[in-house]
């Protein structure tokens, strides 16, 4: 019998990284020439975990189909993860001008509001969001994380 004591251990195989250089399509590579291109891929940035990419797929798609709720709050909710409240806020009162009972958008714009120290309109957005069928203790939860989380000036 062989001694494998000598042997480097094996290490686990890992799944090759997709290339994420500005090209990544399923269009043969190529970059996205319509707003339901930008958004697909802005979809996959999200899922793969780059917000950033993510947010500039979305803002194409968004200048190719102003009128698109779902991209707005795509685009929000990228913004949202990166800490940039403000201009998540931005998309997400767009989101919701363009579909009034979009229940995911306002939830997460109470979250914005909450991150921001605007307790009293995130409670307003929290209540209607509710209202409209968001579970209230997941939404409770991720308030109350938030406001753990925040730095606002005064407090």
């Amino acid at each position: 019998m062989a001694n494998n004591r000598n042997m480097p251990p094996l290490e686990p195989a890992q799944p090759p990284m997709p290339q994420m250089d500005g090209q990544e399509s399923e269009n043969g590579g190529q970059t996205p020439t319509d707003a339901k291109g930008w958004f697909e891929r802005g979809l996959r940035s999200a899922r793969m975990g780059f917000p950033d990419k993510a947010a500039a797929d979305f803002e194409e798609a968004a200048w190719l189909d102003p009128e698109n709720a779902d991209i707005q709050f795509n685009m929000g909710t990228a913004h949202l993860s990166m800490g940039m409240f403000e201009q998540a806020l931005v998309n997400f009162d767009r989101a919701i001008e363009l579909k009034p009972d979009m229940t995911d958008a306002i939830g997460n714009r109470a979250v914005a509001l909450t991150a921001l120290g605007q307790d009293e309109l995130a409670e307003r957005d929290v209540a209607r969001a509710v209202e409209l069928g968001a579970p209230p203790d997941g939404l409770a939860t991720v308030i109350e994380y938030v406001k753990t989380k925040r730095v606002v000036p005064g407090q």
